[in-house]
């Protein structure tokens, strides 16, 4: 069976280039890692790559196919099945028949995430970032779907649940360490929230996605507070499940979502609620909340 695979990330794109020159054999190897209702996830050369539904929301990893939800969801492949790689198709060699993804024609789309503010003028930059701000917090009190977005939405405490609890206990830490200007500490304290959370990319992980793309967004990358961030990540992506850590491996290297990348034109509430509501149950809101807890942390 042929498939046709439409869109695609340039991180995707350079994923499936760097394991297929690393390999003198005739197709490089990797198995089919997990299946999912929309999602096929590989695993190639030590990476993940997500083939997709028709329509499904675009990552960094992900290879969205022509094929509609529906389609996918019959498609008969498993777990652990072969997978091979060459120039220009993906095959799943899957009983009773093989499967071949190819991504030629595909469109591609660069999903680095720009430092929109740095450019600016320290007025220019400070009334945009206040404005996205606004419009972060606005899309996430009409777009609540429990998550984080219940901490930011100012929910009494006794409301939370106790994962919920100590995830505010450990944010709230790292902006008053922040404010302290004990950077290191805060950053080191933040990223506590690996892991935490269930799900395909626990909540805690999507957040600090989300915190990673507010850097970016605003430029700060050498700093102290980012430095230890992302390097107390990087040491500590065994302490998540595979999925989410390559979500975040991408953050590290600057690649989003397209509904991320959406955040640098300043959209209004309506446009970031819409676009992130479609990510995961609660995974886009829950970026969000990173997004929004940085641009409030950060003068």
């Amino acid at each position: 069976m042929y498939v046709s695979i439409r869109k695609m990330s340039d991180y995707a794109g350079s994923l499936l280039k760097n394991a297929w020159e690393k390999t003198k054999a005739s197709a490089c190897l990797g198995t089919v890692h997990s299946v999912y209702r929309k999602t096929i996830n590989l695993s190639v050369n030590g990476r993940l790559l997500a083939l997709q539904a028709d329509g499904t929301p675009l990552s960094p990893l992900s290879l969205i196919t022509e094929l509609p939800s529906d389609s996918m969801n019959t498609l008969p492949i498993e777990k652990g099945e072969l997978v091979r790689i060459s120039g220009e198709s993906i095959e799943i060699c899957s009983s009773p028949q093989p499967f071949l993804f190819t991504y030629s024609d595909a469109v591609h789309y660069d999903l680095k995430l720009p430092s929109v503010f740095a450019s600016l003028s320290d007025g220019d930059a400070s009334r945009q970032k206040a404005r996205l701000a606004r419009n972060i917090e606005d899309a996430l009190f009409h777009g609540d779907t429990g998550g984080f977005s219940s901490i930011f939405n100012c929910s009494s405490e006794k409301e939370l649940s106790l994962m919920l609890l100590a995830a505010k206990r450990r944010i709230e830490d790292s902006a008053r360490l922040y404010h302290n200007k004990e950077f290191e500490k805060s950053g080191s304290t933040l990223s506590g929230l690996l892991g935490l959370g269930i799900g395909l990319t626990p909540s805690g992980d999507d957040f600090l996605c989300g915190a990673l793309a507010g850097l970016c967004l605003l430029g700060k990358k050498n700093g102290p507070f980012e430095k230890k961030l992302k390097s107390e990540i990087a040491s500590h992506l065994s302490d998540t499940i595979d999925i989410s850590a390559a979500f975040l491996i991408c953050a590290l290297e600057e690649q989003f979502s397209l509904a991320v990348n959406g955040l640098a034109a300043i959209p209004e509430a309506e446009q970031i609620k819409n676009a992130f509501s479609e990510i995961g149950h609660s995974s886009g809101m829950d970026t969000l909340c990173g997004v929004l807890f940085v641009l409030n942390l950060v003068k």
